[in-house]
């Protein structure tokens, strides 16, 4: 296939809850745009189904310039039962929200893949894995954690067949018939045991944790609850509260205390509130241990293990699922060369964002999990999509509309299509 060119006032790389939302946006102000990737692509191939999300479904709605078309709003429409904080939400409702919101806001989502990114005068020019060639006055990545996986070096050697990470899954067919092991203490870690032994597949977790920590199962809480530990879209208190409503305001604080706030110990490992009856006393654990060496013997992996005693002990297993969570490394994205990388600030592995979330590269621009460091925990959740769509498609507007003649933008569709 020849290769083609054109050009974009933006370019929206990514078609995830930021991605949409985003675009969504942009559509709203007559920005002209285009949007790629497989919409939902992650959620759709590497979250296991059946997985319950650990957000509360008031709280994980992506944003629309209305904010009209929420979870709760789409659940009524379709008759399906809804409470913004008792019931939890499915994986599958989820997708089917999302899917129904890029219906209706961000039709023209282009299943292409980014395979280089580079320079130019007056832009970025963004090449396509179908041949195309794309030149913008501004790119926004909204990639999603999926392309941070991390795994222990330990295990860098071993073939897939006996060690995957859980942004793996997705299906589970190729574990039927195996003994699996699951490391991390994590929502990932529990979702994966329950959801595997509901399956028949034998399963033990590994964690160095002394104890599994769940999220408490949610209640009508008292006013006097309210005030003293007010719900987020992220979690309960005064400082997530914040962190939640404010990412601008983070954005103004040192670096030091920014990073700080991006992994705070309130968002550390934590399983699902639902999860746990169905994990303590079914899935076998080892607690407060942790992986000394890994290795292969008659087929099977071999564990070696530590308790905090220093006592030692193996484990033999036919699959070890390491739910070992994500770690931003924008160097591991492919479509940035190393010249590329080389000029762009990083902050423990992150870009340095201005408050328009741009990087030192000029029309660069980064959103969802990988500007954490910049603008606080919020980045790492649904309910994080609100401010960027809302300030960049404000901050575009203003900048490229006004070069622009005029073009006329369709209503909104406002029918919910199946």
């Amino acid at each position: 296939m020849g290769r083609s060119s054109t050009s974009v006032d933006v370019a929206v790389i990514g078609a995830g809850p930021y991605g949409l939302s985003l675009a969504a946006h942009l559509r709203a102000r007559g920005v002209e745009h285009r949007i790629f990737g497989e919409s939902m692509g992650p959620w759709k191939h590497n979250m296991p189904r059946g997985m319950l999300l650990k957000s509360y479904p008031w709280a994980t709605s992506l944003s629309d310039p209305g904010s009209e078309f929420t979870v709760k709003s789409f659940s009524t429409e379709r008759a399906l039962p809804y409470h913004d904080t008792l019931t939890p939400l499915t994986l599958e409702r989820f997708i089917d929200y999302a899917e129904a919101f890029r219906m209706r806001y961000v039709p023209t989502v282009e299943n292409k893949k980014l395979t280089a990114l580079e320079v130019i005068d007056g832009g970025l020019r963004a090449s396509l894995d179908d041949g195309e060639t794309v030149n913008a006055r501004r790119v926004v990545v909204a990639v999603g954690t999926l392309p941070f996986k991390y795994l222990p070096k330990e295990v860098a050697d071993l073939p897939a067949e006996l060690c995957s990470h859980s942004g793996a899954y997705g299906s589970f067919d190729a574990l039927d018939g195996k003994e699996v092991t699951v490391v991390g203490s994590g929502s990932s870690a529990t979702d994966l045991a329950a959801l595997l032994h509901e399956r028949g597949i034998p399963v033990s977790l590994v964690a160095r944790a002394q104890r599994m920590r769940f999220a408490n199962r949610p209640r009508n809480r008292s006013s006097v609850e309210r005030m003293m530990a007010p719900l987020s879209g992220i979690g309960p208190g005064w400082a997530l509260t914040a962190c939640a409503n404010y990412p601008h305001l983070i954005q103004l604080l040192s670096e030091e205390r920014r990073i700080r706030l991006a992994n705070a110990k309130a968002l550390g490992p934590l399983g699902g509130a639902f999860v746990k009856d169905r994990v303590v006393g079914k899935v076998p654990m080892w607690l407060g241990t942790s992986l000394q060496g890994i290795g292969i013997r008659n087929g099977r992996v071999l564990l070696d293990l530590a308790s905090t005693d220093g006592a030692r002990q193996s484990l033999q297993t036919d699959h070890v699922i390491f739910a070992t969570g994500y770690k931003i490394d924008v160097s591991r994205l492919n479509f940035l060369n190393p010249t590329l990388l080389r000029q762009i600030h990083l902050v423990e592995g992150a870009p340095q964002l201005s408050p328009q979330y741009e990087t030192s590269i000029p029309g660069l621009h980064f959103i969802g999990p990988a500007a954490a460091n910049s603008f606080g925990p919020v980045c790492r959740f649904v309910y994080g999509t609100y401010h960027p769509a809302r300030a960049l498609a404000q901050y575009f507007s203003s900048i490229l509309v006004g070069s622009r003649p005029a073009r006329q933008v369709r209503p909104f569709d406002r029918t919910v299509l199946p």
